[in-house]
């Protein structure tokens, strides 16, 4: 056969090859899997507080087992993978060169192959993120997908450090703590990490004018907390005046307001804690609605009530009352969810509000438990604001403070009666029921 015939008929082969092989794209874990994709995962989360950073490192290994790509019938050379929104300075490589990659229109990234991965063949490549950190405090998830994941996670021992999953195994070192998930364990959902480094206390201090008396908030938060103290002080300075306005009593005490910046073992695990003239106690990721309702505890605590729902449940009646005056669409997102998770979580943990009470310390196992107390308690208020409306609850307020005994229940339903119309049937259910 001369050189010319044999050119051709190689350039045929090509050609039939090429026409006989499909192109395969590798999806993400919940599209690979019925295509016989596999892959393990090695992730090192690593944070680096002095850069602000947690820095993420993710080994990937591609494993081809899909019966379609046999006999050279296709091959895989993308893979897509959802990274967090707040990822930054992102790269991945192989052993020999850099990946290029792109974001999808659907969010997730597509790595592109420096190689085509054939039928039982696997292909290793790695992808490294940074997350932002503030210097003393990291709050962040552990996000995974794949089918035999891997995760450690490494943070300096100085810092308080709390997970929402307990199935880890902990390595204590010199200067760090390493929680180890081996291969193997459940991927299905996001474990929030929470850890905070004391430092020494900086202050931010001003002077709110209210109807009575000028009060001093002081503000105690750590080193690079400055944006959290500017917005508790605002939250603080905006909310007092409101509260006086709609419970119709001034600031109840004699004392000053001290706010201090505080992990999640300082809080038992609860979103922050009023402790009257010792001032409150912030969880460093609570947010101002958090601190409207300990603001609002110091006119809860005045009126003495004897009950923990009544505490805790006007204390987010109110916190709902001055959103609807700063931000209206916030309180509404906050009410319908506070409602919401109160009717989800009935059937589970029903409890008449009259037995409620809660642990000095929130754990996996009582978080939700108290979480449904605290939205019974409000639902309740809430449908006594809606039915008496505010001038009714003032006056019933002064009934509360003037009065020389604990509020019990029914006393409580005693300084109600005249004016909370037809819902008295309906506040037993919640009280009895």
């Amino acid at each position: 056969m001369d050189g010319k015939l044999k050119g051709n008929c190689f350039l045929l082969l090509i050609i039939i090859s090429l026409a006989c092989t499909p192109f395969v794209m590798a999806g993400s874990n919940s599209t690979t899997a019925g295509d016989n994709i596999i892959t393990e995962v090695n992730v090192h989360y690593k944070v680096m507080p002095e850069e602000e950073i947690v820095h993420v490192t993710k080994e990937i290994v591609f494993f081809n087992n899909n019966p379609g790509t046999k006999y050279w019938q296709g091959y895989y050379s993308t893979y897509n993978y959802y990274l967090p929104e707040s990822a930054r300075n992102i790269r991945s490589y192989d052993k020999e060169d850099n990946l290029y990659f792109n974001q999808d229109k659907a969010g997730y990234y597509v790595f592109n192959f420096n190689r085509k991965v054939w039928h039982e063949e696997s292909y290793t490549f790695c992808i490294e993120y940074d997350l932002t950190i503030n210097k003393n405090t990291a709050v962040f998830y552990l996000s995974e997908y794949g089918d035999n994941t891997a995760v450690s996670l490494e943070i300096p021992s100085d810092f308080d450090t709390h997970l929402t999953r307990e199935d880890y195994k902990l390595e204590e070192k010199k200067y760090s703590n390493v929680y180890k998930f081996e291969k193997g364990q459940e991927w299905s959902g996001s474990c929030l990490v929470n850890s905070a480094r004391h430092t020494d206390y900086s202050i931010l201090k001003e002077t709110v004018q209210l109807q009575e008396k000028n009060v001093d908030v002081t503000i105690r938060y750590w080193e690079g907390e400055e944006e959290w103290a500017k917005n508790m002080m605002n939250t603080a300075s905006e909310s007092l005046p409101i509260l006086e306005e709609t419970w119709g009593v001034a600031y109840p005490v004699s004392y000053n307001i001290t706010i201090t910046q505080a992990n999640i073992t300082e809080t038992g695990g609860y979103g922050g804690y009023n402790e009257g003239s010792k001032g409150i106690w912030m969880l460093h990721t609570s947010s101002n609605e958090i601190l409207i309702h300990e603001l609002a505890h110091y006119w809860t605590r005045a009126c003495d009530f004897d009950q923990l729902w009544m505490d805790e449940g006007y204390a987010d009646l109110y916190t709902y009352i001055v959103l609807n005056q700063i931000t209206p669409e916030k309180a509404e997102e906050r009410k319908d969810r506070f409602l919401q998770k109160y009717d989800t979580l009935k059937t589970q943990y029903e409890i008449p509000l009259t037995e409620w009470s809660t642990p000095e310390s929130l754990d996996s196992m009582t978080q939700e438990e108290v979480d449904f107390g605290y939205k019974k308690a409000f639902a309740l208020t809430f449908t006594l604001y809606e039915d008496i409306g505010l001038e009714a609850l003032q006056e019933s307020n002064l009934e509360f403070m003037s009065s020389t005994a604990p509020i019990d229940t029914e006393m409580f339903m005693e300084s109600i009666d005249s004016s909370s119309g037809n819902c008295q049937e309906e506040i037993k259910e919640y009280l009895y029921s």
